[in-house]
């Protein structure tokens, strides 16, 4: 008798255990499945994400990427950052008046090129000293002025032309000067280099040369 019960005891422990270790397992399968479930939704939601991301990163770096190419494609059919070309004609220099010997020359100077350049200075062997780059002043007074400059650009693109009431360049000659006198120029350039040139002495207030 106390076999037999011993022995449905053990019958019924073994049921027991092994109904728990599956229902342990089943808990486990179930946990590892949800677990699972829970990844792919975070995967799904980052790749939605991404997906929603990606174009507003790209809109931008393919608008550079298309400004750079219309750029380069500008510098490259010569459109920009070409240097400063320089043209001077030949000018003037009026026959000083009355007992002064001091006197100005006047140049046109044109820059065909994409760049803009600056004249710097100016030699003359006719002339005494340097050749000082001036400009016309008018005071509030409504009196005039000649004020010296270190230099003036020339725009690309552009020109300087250099008058009485603007831009000219004052000089004192070595001797007397008569109309139809040539008298030898040097300008020099920041960026062109010195230009030799020449001007024809002409009596004030004459633009012919």
């Amino acid at each position: 008798m106390s076999e037999t019960v011993d022995g449905t005891a053990d019958t019924v422990s073994e049921t027991v255990d092994g109904t728990a270790d599956e229902t342990m397992k089943a808990k486990a399968a179930g946990a590892v499945q949800a677990a699972g479930a829970v990844q792919e939704g975070r995967a799904a939601k980052r790749n939605r994400r991404l997906a929603d991301v990606l174009p507003v990163v790209l809109a931008p770096l393919a608008a550079s990427a298309v400004a750079l190419g219309g750029l380069t494609t500008w510098v490259g059919t010569g459109h920009a950052g070409t240097p400063a070309r320089i043209d001077v004609v030949p000018g003037r220099v009026y026959l000083p008046y009355g007992d002064g010997r001091e006197t100005a020359a006047f140049f046109d100077i044109a820059n065909s090129g994409g760049s803009g350049d600056r004249l710097t200075g100016v030699t003359s062997p006719a002339a005494l000293g340097e050749v000082a780059l001036t400009r016309h002043r008018v005071t509030e007074a409504g009196g005039a002025y000649r004020d010296e400059v270190a230099s003036t650009s020339v725009p690309a693109g552009g020109e300087l032309s250099m008058s009485p009431h603007g831009v000219s360049l004052t000089l004192l000659p070595k001797a007397n000067l008569e109309p139809g006198d040539i008298v030898p120029f040097t300008l020099r350039f920041e960026h062109g280099g010195p230009i030799r040139t020449v001007a024809v002495v002409v009596r004030p207030g004459s633009s012919s040369l």
